[in-house]
């Protein structure tokens, strides 16, 4: 079992430095392409993360190391962030399910989840506990980000990007020109995060109701 591990983790690193040096050398970043590619592989292949039985585990690692390497860096760098800290990897949310999953580490907000390519953080509650409603959320909503990011590649985080600003610019205007009953941090949340498109196609997923599916005042 232990050799067998290392072989994977071996092979996925020396598969995943080739792609992503390749994919990065025709955009012009190969030596950042082959770094990321060779950790993503080793630690993907050290905890079992892609399933290899089936087309999409197989599609997940091609994706994640080519058309999807702008994400995978990311996901890489939250590794690294998260290795400086207990982040609390979650073995039965990740192993040969194409993710990797941790109770906490980095995250952007407080009790919300985050996915960095390949690598979800924050997956347990504030009170530290991974309730059956926080599996969900990884499982279902967090899951539909991975697979975006896959899906997307390059224009995931560039869409997501201008979407969150454009809205906030939107939300600030519309509750200057509103009766102020709204909190402004309400209108810009609503506008920047529930009504951007991957995150509405998200909570769809997950069966959430969020303040963008009811009219603002």
């Amino acid at each position: 079992m232990v050799t067998s591990a290392r072989n994977e983790m071996l092979l996925t690193g020396v598969a995943g430095a080739l792609l992503a040096g390749l994919t990065g050398r025709i955009i012009g970043i190969g030596r950042w392409g082959l770094v990321v590619g060779l950790i993503n592989g080793l630690v993907t292949g050290r905890r079992r993360v892609y399933d290899w039985r089936s087309r999409d585990g197989v599609v997940a690692f091609v994706a994640d190391h080519t058309w999807a390497l702008a994400t995978t860096s990311s996901g890489v760098v939250a590794l690294g962030l998260n290795a400086v800290s207990d982040a609390g990897y979650e073995p039965e949310l990740s192993e040969r399910q194409n993710r990797m999953v941790h109770r906490r580490g980095f995250v952007l907000r407080r009790g919300f989840a985050v996915t960095f390519g390949n690598v979800v953080n924050g997956a347990a509650d504030e009170h530290g506990e991974l309730t059956e409603r926080r599996r969900t959320l990884v499982t279902v909503h967090e899951d539909a980000h991975v697979r975006q990011a896959r899906m997307f590649g390059p224009v995931y985080p560039l869409v997501y990007g201008a979407w969150f600003v454009g809205g906030a610019l939107v939300g600030a205007t519309k509750w200057l020109m509103s009766d102020r009953s709204v909190a402004l941090s309400r209108m810009v949340d609503t506008d920047a995060y529930y009504r951007n498109p991957f995150e509405r196609h998200a909570y769809k997923l997950q069966g959430v109701s969020t303040p963008a599916d009811t009219r603002q005042r």
